[in-house]
């Protein structure tokens, strides 16, 4: 949820386009900027006309072809955009991002066999797009096909560890509170960015691991040993995703903190960087303890985009101070909106073979 000055900004902020397209009237590149940017604030409707405008005038710009057809999706229109993906991929059938686009739009349109085609093809192309692994074990599971439990062992993949407290703690909580007093300084911003899953919060830009925060690297010395941990109980599968990129090391490729208040959370995502992801809880707001409505809690199978699924989610973990999640990158997650007047912080990396 937006407050009135925020989404007063985020009209300035169209706004700016628009002022710049009467200087530059010709240029499309703005008209693209518009659309990418009504896309990430869910304004559907406005967001297929930017697109349809540039691709009305350069039918090949796949940039807008894509974007077209992901807004025409989430509008439901999936005649429209089925037909504008097969226009995208005509011009370039080797771009796995857009096979991949195209497997969601399929899924949204109850067209599962054809969302694992469409899947397969962007896994033909780029066999680690997390992504489209998403989509494929989606549409396996529309057709009740037992390769979605293969892929996603919800029971199995994803792992919970109790992280021990960091050398001069006596216990976790006494460090979290430390941690998260720390963390202050890095939530300076009044909101999420347009590229962020979260709704309701802040999120760090830069990297938390490796860059000097003390506190912090001494919790990644004991995250090491957990990340280290779910390796070494993967099982041997040369023809699983997840299990065939061991190496026996691997290295962070992001880390950041989220901050998330009143009403906020997480939208269902995945992690098209990563290999394993993660969630550690350093503060969380009373309401974790509702069973039943499950506030706050970190849920897993639900896809980004409307689906004939029901009882989407497969898994929900309760968070608790001190609590690490571990599971593939490819896996949809999210977080149930919680209402409390105290914040839910965590730290969250994606890691990768090295």
């Amino acid at each position: 949820p937006y407050t009135t000055l925020f989404r007063a900004r985020d009209a300035e902020f169209i706004r700016s386009y628009d002022d710049a397209a009467e200087i530059v009237p010709d240029a499309n590149v703005l008209k693209l900027g518009k659309g990418d940017f009504l896309l990430r604030t869910e304004r559907f409707k406005e967001a297929s006309e930017a697109y349809g405008y540039v691709a009305e005038r350069e039918p090949e710009n796949l940039f807008a072809l894509d974007g077209l057809a992901m807004a025409l999706t989430n509008l439901h229109d999936y005649g429209m955009a089925i037909a504008t993906h097969e226009k995208s991929l005509k011009l370039n059938p080797a771009n796995a991002n857009a096979w991949s686009n195209f497997a969601l739009t399929l899924i949204g349109a109850g067209e599962a066999r054809r969302a694992i085609a469409a899947a397969q093809s962007a896994l033909e192309r780029d066999p680690t797009h997390q992504p489209a692994l998403a989509n494929l074990g989606t549409a396996y599971r529309m057709l009740n096909d037992a390769r979605d439990e293969r892929l996603n062992d919800y029971e199995n993949m994803v792992q919970v560890f109790e992280i021990a407290p960091p050398d001069g703690y006596s216990d976790i909580e006494s460090f979290n509170r430390d941690l998260n007093t720390y963390l202050d300084q890095l939530h300076r911003d009044e909101r999420e960015c347009l590229d962020q899953t979260l709704r309701g919060g802040t999120q760090t830009l830069e990297n938390v691991f490796g860059v000097g925060h003390r506190p912090i690297e001494a919790l990644r010395a004991r995250i090491d040993e957990a990340v280290m941990q779910y390796i070494a109980n993967m099982k041997e599968d040369a023809d699983h995703p997840l299990f065939r990129r061991r190496t026996g090391g691997f290295r962070y490729s992001g880390s950041w903190s989220s901050r998330l208040h009143d009403c906020g959370f997480h939208t269902n995502h995945v992690h098209p960087k990563g290999w394993i992801s993660s969630a550690y809880y350093i503060a969380l707001p009373e309401t974790v303890d509702d069973a039943q409505g499950q506030q706050g809690w970190i849920k897993f199978g639900e896809p980004g985009i409307e689906t004939p699924l029901k009882d989407a989610v497969r898994r929900a973990i309760k968070p608790a101070v001190g609590r690490l999640v571990l599971f593939p990158s490819y896996m949809w997650h999210g977080t149930i909106p919680f209402h409390s007047a105290h914040a839910r912080t965590t730290i969250a990396f994606d890691a990768v073979p090295r």
